[in-house]
């Protein structure tokens, strides 16, 4: 590929971002939370970037690629959410998409971000440019998909689910802990404000949990946009049977509607959850690898130019005067 200019979306940009073939799949969970031209729209305003990126590549007149990002600043992370590109030959694809994607790594790092992660395909364009681009597999994920769930009740005697309460953070940071190998919690570096619940611009999402006399045994997220529904789920080792029960308590709670495609990923750790979710209707409909990608932190390479005349300072200042010296770092990066 030849050099090519990277730029942040532009409002110029929108309609001809209907040209780029966008990912049928979504790097997060498929057609359930695709990033919407409403976004697109927000990635062009100041304000908007904080809660949507978009970057292309190309002409100015006709951008050849694009990457879509979520930022989650709350973890330290940016989200891949989706890759587009006109079309091409493939080869060229995946060139594109890795420069694309190499520009919002180091984006990503100079706004703070520590990781940028993807969730993609094992086959295809886009696992390819992840790698070109140096992000790395740490788990792969089986993703299942159920038109609807049933909530018909049955008493399950000694279980109580509800709504999440904002005292249950800790609790479900630390079945998090419990139910998640070791080397997955440092790719994944999640914090405990990962796990509230909350309302976007254009998502919403809402969490609920099972106790039983040992305490918090499994925890619910539904989240999701319009009509399409995505479910994250953690129960403690030992008590996946508690899985149906809360799916329903959870769904009747929520309000889902009977008929709304629900999405779940479950992680190929967590394959017990399988064949109760097969049960209440789930079906597996593909298999994603997780990536990161930890980004490059803006350093000092060289003194201030007031080096030294601090130091000139410090040395005819009497003893025991205290002195705080402060270095101010550049804020470029390359």
């Amino acid at each position: 590929m030849s050099a090519k200019t990277v730029r942040q979306i532009g409002i110029s940009d929108i309609p001809r971002l209907r040209t780029l073939r966008r990912a049928h799949v979504s790097l997060v969970f498929p057609d359930a939370i695709h990033p919407s031209q409403f976004e697109d729209m927000l990635a062009t305003m100041p304000l908007g970037r904080r809660y949507a990126r978009v970057f292309v590549t190309g002409p100015d007149d006709s951008p050849s690629a694009m990457v879509e990002l979520r930022p989650e600043p709350e973890d330290f992370r940016w989200v891949v959410t989706g890759l587009g590109a006109r079309e091409t030959d493939e080869c060229d694809v995946v060139e594109y998409w890795s420069a694309l994607l190499t520009f919002a790594v180091r984006a990503a790092g100079a706004d703070g971000a520590k990781r940028v992660h993807a969730s993609v395909p094992l086959d295809g364009p886009a696992y390819e440019a992840l790698l070109q681009a140096g992000f790395m597999v740490y788990a792969h994920q089986l993703v299942m998909l159920a038109d609807g769930l049933s909530i018909d009740l049955v008493e399950d005697d000694g279980l109580r689910i509800r709504e999440r309460e904002p005292s249950d953070t800790w609790s479900i940071h630390h079945l998090y802990h419990l139910t998640t190998p070791r080397p997955v919690q440092y790719a994944e570096a999640l914090t405990s404000n990962h796990w509230d619940s909350r309302r976007g611009l254009n998502s919403r999402s809402r969490g609920f949990v099972i106790d039983d006399q040992d305490g918090l045994a499994g925890f619910c997220q539904i989240g999701g946009r319009g009509s399409q529904v995505t479910l994250d789920l953690l129960i403690m080792p030992g008590k996946h049977q508690m899985l149906a029960p809360l799916l329903r308590t959870a769904a009747k709670l929520a309000k889902l509607p009977p008929d709304a495609p629900v999405w779940v990923a479950v992680p190929e750790y967590h394959l017990e959850y399988v064949p109760v979710l097969e049960s209440l209707g789930f079906a597996v409909v593909g298999r994603l690898a997780s990536m990161v990608r930890y980004t490059m932190a803006t350093v000092c390479d060289q003194p201030s130019r007031w080096a030294n005349v601090v130091a000139d300072v410090i040395e005819r200042l009497p003893a025991r005067t205290p002195v705080v010296t402060r270095y101010k770092p550049t804020n470029e990066f390359h």
